[in-house]
């Protein structure tokens, strides 16, 4: 049998002992960070407070990724979110000159602010997603730890 079947990883999840390393993260794509000031005067207010809130969780789950082995493609969805996607969608709102952002209700019935609302609460939803995903790893981590310690520790251990 392989060193990782079915067998082996709930031995060694039951043991506490650490996985079997993860192949290297894919590098992040060479496209240079989009440089945006997300506090424009352009942008509006909602959006800032959006944009921090997905900035702040971002963050957060960078630091969760660190410290354990996520997939590579977690980790560029992060990193691409983060020196892309926003930035970009928040810069493409910025350089619609104002006396022309009713063509865009004109065109879809919604203003381009709400709209640029709805693609933040989009990336939010995603980032939110992840998050999750990553506490997920962590609970499953302290479940099989603690059902380790109560087999092990147990009155009724036929091994002792």
């Amino acid at each position: 049998m392989s060193d990782d079947g079915i067998f082996s990883r709930i031995a060694r999840a039951l043991s506490g002992a650490p996985s079997p390393s993860l192949p290297p993260v894919p590098a992040a794509p060479a496209i240079p960070p989009v440089e945006i000031d997300y506090e424009d005067d352009r942008v509006p207010s909602g959006a800032k407070e959006r944009i921090r809130r997905i900035l702040a969780c971002l963050v957060d789950a960078e630091k969760a990724m660190a410290r354990e082995q996520i997939p590579g493609f977690t980790q560029v969805d992060v990193i691409q979110m983060r020196e892309q996607h926003l930035p970009k969608l928040v810069k493409s709102y910025i350089d619609i000159p104002a006396e022309h952002r009713s063509e865009i209700f004109r065109k879809t019935g919604k203003s381009a602010s709400f709209i640029l609302n709805e693609s933040l609460d989009q990336m939010q939803h995603k980032v939110d997603e992840i998050l999750r995903n990553l506490a997920q790893h962590d609970i499953d981590a302290f479940t099989n730890n603690t059902k380790f310690i109560g087999q092990r520790y147990s009155d009724n251990n036929p091994f002792d």
